[in-house]
This record gives C-alpha cells, sequence and structure tokens, in this order.
C-alpha cells in the first residue's frame, strides 16, 4: 500500500472498516477473478473513499464503476450494516448483472462469503448479508418502489432507466439516518439524465500538471490528442503525455467546491490501460460520434441526425403577407410552465405563420383575457391550446369560444387510426362538452409530421429570417432531440425529448393540428 493509500484512510474514521483497507488487505477481486489493484484505477481511489451522501458519476464504459459500487454496496453491508436498493433500467438487466457480476465477486472473495448464512435469503433480487438486505431491481415496475426501506439507494445507467420510478425510490428512504444516493450511468444528450445531475454537482475532473511545463489541465479530446501522431500532448507545450502520467500526475480538482453532490466524470482518456491510439481507432471504427462521445469520453452528445435543423425554419421564411387573406386563421397555444413566461402563441393559416409571440398577466388584462381579444381581432376558428396545467383557464376559454377552443394531451392511439383525434368528430351520446373539446395527439408522430410539413414546405413563415420571435422559435425546436428508450416490455423505441425549453414549438405542434382541423372540416362561425 503506497502513501496516497495510506493517506486516504486515514481520512476514514475507523481504519479497519475503510473500503480501501478491506480491500487490500484482504485481497478483493473482481467479478474476473482478477485482484483490485489501485496503480491501475488510481482515479477511482478518492471515489472509493468518497462518504458523501449524494454522488454523481457521468462515466465512460468500461471504466470500473459497476465493480467499484457492488464492493461499496457489500462493504457497506457488512460493516456498516446498512440496507440498500441497486437499481438497473430493467427487470431482464437485472437478471443478467447479479448472475455474472454481484455473484461472481461473491463467490470470488472469501471475506465476503463468510457473512452470507446459507439460510438466509440469498436470490437474484434480495441479498442477505449479515442482518443487511440488498434488493436489486428494475425500473419499469413502480410498485416495487413502494414496497422496500432503505438506508442507500444506488441508480445504475441512469439515463436508460425510469426517472419517475427512481424519484420513487428516494421515498424509501423516510425513516433512514442515513439517505444515500449513488447515480451512475453513460450519458446521452445534454441536460437530462446523468448529465443534469452532474451539472448540479461540484462537477469533479481529473486534472494534473504537465511533467515538462507544469500546465495544470484536465483531459479534453480536441486538445489533448493528436490525431496525425496518435498520441496524448499537453495543451500547452504539445510535449507527449503517455497515460501512465496523466494517471500517476493527476487528482480530482472540483469546479464548483461549495455544492454538496460529489460529482465524477471518468473518460477513458483517464484510464492508463487506454492509449490514444485504441481511442482513435474506437473513433474511426464506431458507427456514429454518439457511440465515441457517450461510452469512450463519458460526455453527452446529440447528432446532427437527431435535431431538428434551422434550415427548415430559415428556407421556409417569407416576408410575404398572409394575414390579410381570405383564409381563415388558426391559433395554436403552449401554456409554457417550462419559462414560466405566460401563453406562448403562434397565429397563421394554411398560408403561413404571421404572428409569433407571449402574452404574460398585465394590469390592463390577464393572459387568458388578451388570447380572447386576440381571437377576436383576428377571428380566429380553431384554436388548440395545452390542456395542462391550466385545465380550467382553458375551459373557461373554450366555453367562451364554444368548438373553436380545444385543449390537447399527447395520448398515442392504442388502435393506430390517426394521428391526430379531436373528440367532437365522434358520434356519442350525452357527451359532455369537456370531452367534446377534448384533442389527443401521439406525441412521436405528430413532431414527425410537423417536421415533415416543414421538410416539403407546407409550413411557412409570412415574416423575416432574422425576426427575434422567429429566432425564438428555431432555438426552442432545437432543444428537442430523438432518442431510443426502453418500455417496461423491454422493447426499444424512438421518442422525441428536450434539454431545455420547448414552450414555442409545442406552440406550433398545437398550431399544426388547428391548421389539419381548418383543412378537414368548416369549424363553426
Amino acid at each position: 500500500m503506497d502513501a496516497r493509500e495510506r493517506r486516504l484512510i486515514t481520512m476514514v474514521t475507523d481504519e479497519a472498516k475503510s473500503i480501501l483497507y478491506w480491500i487490500s488487505k484482504n485481497h478483493i477481486k473482481s467479478e474476473t477473478g482478477q485482484n483490485i489493484e489501485f496503480h491501475d484505477h488510481r482515479f477511482m481511489m478518492d471515489i472509493y473513499a468518497d462518504r458523501a451522501p449524494i454522488q454523481v458519476i457521468r462515466k465512460a464504459s468500461q471504466v470500473g464503476a459497476s465493480t467499484m459500487e457492488i464492493l461499496r454496496v457489500l462493504h457497506d453491508a457488512i460493516f456498516l450494516g446498512i440496507n440498500q436498493i441497486y437499481t438497473l433500467p430493467t427487470a431482464d438487466d437485472v437478471y443478467k448483472f447479479v448472475p455474472s457480476k454481484v455473484n461472481q465477486i461473491m463467490r470470488a472473495n472469501p471475506c465476503i462469503k463468510e457473512h452470507i448464512d446459507p439460510k438466509n435469503i440469498d436470490s437474484i433480487e434480495q441479498k442477505q448479508i449479515d442482518r443487511s438486505f440488498v434488493y436489486f431491481k428494475g425500473t419499469f415496475t413502480e410498485r416495487e418502489a413502494i414496497m422496500l426501506t432503505s438506508d442507500r439507494n444506488i441508480h445504475d445507467e441512469v439515463d436508460k432507466s425510469k426517472s419517475e420510478v427512481i424519484r420513487d425510490y428516494a421515498s424509501r428512504m423516510g425513516y433512514s439516518k442515513v439517505r444515500s444516493q449513488h447515480f451512475f450511468s453513460t450519458p446521452t444528450v445534454p441536460d437530462t439524465g446523468i448529465e443534469k445531475m452532474f451539472e448540479q454537482s461540484d462537477q469533479k475532473h481529473w486534472r494534473f500538471n504537465c511533467p515538462y511545463c507544469n500546465y495544470r489541465q484536465h483531459m479534453e479530446w480536441d486538445k489533448n490528442v493528436d490525431i496525425e501522431q496518435r498520441i496524448y500532448t499537453c495543451q500547452k507545450c504539445h510535449r507527449e503525455l503517455t497515460p501512465r502520467q496523466i494517471s500517476d500526475l493527476g487528482s480530482w480538482e472540483a469546479k464548483y467546491s461549495a455544492r454538496d453532490i460529489s460529482g465524477y466524470w471518468i473518460s477513458q482518456m483517464h484510464c492508463p490501460w487506454r492509449t490514444a491510439d485504441d481511442l482513435i481507432k474506437e473513433k474511426e471504427k464506431a458507427e456514429n460520434e454518439t457511440y465515441f462521445y457517450n461510452f469512450v469520453l463519458g460526455l453527452p452528445y446529440v447528432s446532427a441526425e437527431h435535431r431538428i435543423p434551422a434550415s427548415l425554419f430559415i428556407r421556409n421564411a417569407t416576408e410575404a403577407q398572409v394575414e390579410d387573406s381570405s383564409e381563415l386563421n388558426v391559433m395554436g397555444v403552449d401554456t409554457g410552465l417550462g419559462s414560466g413566461k405566460g401563453n406562448h402563441v403562434i397565429i397563421g393559416n394554411k398560408n403561413g405563420v404571421f404572428w409569433i409571440g407571449v402574452m404574460v398577466d398585465k394590469p390592463d388584462g390577464t393572459r387568458w383575457e388578451q388570447l380572447a381579444n386576440f381571437i377576436n381581432f383576428y377571428d380566429i376558428r380553431v384554436v388548440v391550446i395545452d390542456g395542462q396545467p391550466y385545465t380550467q383557464e382553458a375551459l373557461s376559454l373554450a366555453r367562451q369560444f364554444p368548438y373553436r377552443v380545444f385543449l390537447h394531451w399527447f395520448k398515442d392511439d392504442p388502435k393506430m387510426l390517426g394521428i391526430v383525434r379531436f373528440f367532437d368528430e365522434i358520434e356519442r351520446k350525452d357527451a359532455e362538452f369537456e370531452d367534446e373539446v377534448k384533442v389527443l395527439s401521439s406525441r412521436t408522430g405528430i413532431i414527425d409530421n410537423t417536421i415533415e410539413a416543414l421538410m416539403t414546405g407546407k409550413i411557412r413563415f409570412a415574416m423575416s429570417p432574422q425576426n427575434p420571435a422567429l429566432q425564438q422559435l428555431i432555438n426552442h425546436a432545437q432543444t428537442m432531440y430523438a432518442r431510443t428508450v426502453t418500455d417496461k416490455f423491454g422493447q426499444a423505441k424512438r421518442e422525441w425529448a428536450n434539454t431545455g425549453a420547448n414552450d414555442f414549438w409545442l406552440a406550433l405542434i398545437y398550431w399544426h393540428i388547428a391548421l389539419k382541423k381548418r383543412l378537414k372540416f368548416e369549424p363553426n362561425k
């Protein structure tokens, strides 16, 4: 054990219970049967010893994080006597992970096996270690989250998991004095999942001084990799750096040391067994940039093909006047809860959009009174408005303009009969007004359909490409990205998500739905 390890051990109150001491003394083996050697995982030592209640690790793949978390779970079950919940995205993941990793580690280490009584519970989903329990659960079975009690929750592969269920598991620690949470995952896109959690943390980076010029830095692909020579280099003096130098000369340094959440970014650039040439080869053979950034660099990334390009709006922008057209106008309204700025409104007709703006409460009238004034002023014949969270206010507007204002919710059609369903088009006896002014749409379907309408020039904008309101709509559209998620049945499906405010984009979606209604049926006058 070197001086660094001894120093870290003294940071723990009870040295005998230090996980680093425990691993070194007992020659703890990983699931592959190899001894855990910290000279190969020097960048992991501080994380092993970290006792912060809330920890976040934004990581690349194959950096040893899962093995570390398993060992911390087993160590703390033995020495701290706490109950823990370890989640993975699906139950199938649990049934693959526990036998191949957890059970193998338990079998390979006698110092762990001696705490497993043959009479105790030892199944894939639940293990009793002395008097402590460890539960392994998926995140797509909501009922499981309310059946357990826990002192610590460990959430593996956060970005592939169901976020609502992860939040539910936090309630299982209500009576615990420990109340610890660990989150770790390869990231996907900016401002969501593990990336959003990391941004809220103290953001530790593995920093080191160049052995030649003493410049302090952390690894950045564009600044530390010489593609032509296929080597790592110093950002300042550009001399070659070896993986071992990056590992041995480094330490974790927090960007925001006052924050309570302990966060780490682990890239394969930090691994002494991975050379620059190795990673360049990974980049060259990767199917796309997303894989390389997420799984090799441990960074969020959204490729161009998964975004909505600004060119779709710019090329459809024309300064032709359409608001005086004989065509009847329609309106889309998003209530703007995400930005807190009010009702985001788009007005136009089949010849183009001519008004984009926000209505906020003012001394001379509320946002809802302003909407009513605009409906009258522009003779709006169809309005589609977000049905939540201001349902009663929207219903009041619908009663003021019966069968011209419709409340919208996103909901897939189980029969796959259509992307958009207006309930007033369904013949039903004794239907309530609230039901007749309801409209549902498939979220992925209507977004794809709106993008297609932009691509084919069916949605145009009667304004300059430099118009500030149009630019704001473009900005909101560009927070959207397409991703593939796994449902509760383990089936992959494509969906649209967003990384920031998207109120104007949703207003355009609702406007497009209103236009479909206008073109299909003549509304009541």
